[in-house]
């Protein structure tokens, strides 16, 4: 007789109310937004200690170092051929470009030499650049 009773209740379940079905549903809500704030917090403090921890590698890395004795300037006696400049672009930006390369190359040691100068062309707006640099940033 009793296996015929829990074995009835069993098959009935329990009873649909619209309270019954209100609490079930606002449970799940509220354990699936206490996960995800869980979830955010760990991440968020995961974050937070790799930043100190690089924060203090840096530190222990960034001891001055002494500044290198300057080099000799080397004097070219034959004048290098003149860049191929495009059109539309001032003659300060290409002084500065070389003033650059003779700084680059003097630290470096090589002699280097400029052979063009192009202006680069936007593959995209500037808009949709700084959206992907937002939105492509570590945590």
């Amino acid at each position: 007789m009793y296996d015929l009773i829990t074995s009835a209740m069993l098959a009935e379940g329990p009873e649909m109310t619209s309270t019954y079905v209100a609490s079930v549903v606002i449970t799940g809500i509220v354990v699936v937004f206490l996960a995800l704030i869980l979830l955010i917090a760990l991440f968020s403090l995961l974050g937070y200690t790799m930043n100190i921890s690089k924060k203090s590698d840096k530190k222990e890395k960034a001891a001055p170092k002494p500044a290198p004795a300057p080099k000799p300037v080397a004097v070219v006696t034959k004048p290098a051929a003149a860049p191929i400049v495009e059109d539309g672009i001032d003659e300060e930006v290409v002084a500065v470009i070389m003033a650059a390369i003779c700084a680059m190359s003097e630290q470096s040691g090589k002699k280097l030499r400029l052979l063009s100068v192009k202006s680069a062309g936007n593959a995209r707006p500037a808009w949709a650049q700084a959206g992907l640099i937002d939105n492509t940033r570590p945590f």
